[in-house]
């Protein structure tokens, strides 16, 4: 069992807690948090585990309440979870975790097509 970060809910948590407040006021008040930051988490990118910690006592939410196992309903698939585990690591450049990213989704992809056309073909075989 694998646990993750349910980001749908952290993002909602973030944006209505932020509402009408600028990104700057808001980073000022949660502290040591970038308004950069705030925006991506808002639109759905996985922060740092300084910056889940800190948002977690801003919203004063236990950060349990907002990771999920892969039991539950929506766990990211293994390509998902990698790009998310990239994306947000801080050493590296966020154009190099994008290109990343992009690899991994291509490689996962192709390795599904190939195993839609081996299946394809041990079917044409038996016919």
């Amino acid at each position: 069992m694998a646990n993750y970060l349910d980001m749908d809910k952290l993002a909602n948590l973030v944006r209505n807690k932020r509402l009408t407040r600028g990104l700057r006021e808001t980073a000022k008040e949660i502290g040591n948090v970038s308004p950069s930051t705030i925006s991506r988490v808002e639109n759905g990118k996985t922060p740092d585990m300084e910056t889940f910690l800190a948002l977690c006592d801003w919203l004063e939410v236990p950060a349990a309440e907002l990771i999920k196992n892969t039991e539950d309903e929506k766990a990211p698939n293994t390509p998902e979870a990698i790009t998310i585990h990239l994306r947000a690591d801080r050493n590296l450049d966020p154009a190099i975790a994008n290109a990343l990213a992009s690899l991994v989704t291509a490689a996962y992809k192709d390795l599904s097509q190939t195993k839609n056309e081996v299946a394809i073909d041990r079917i044409q075989d038996k016919e």
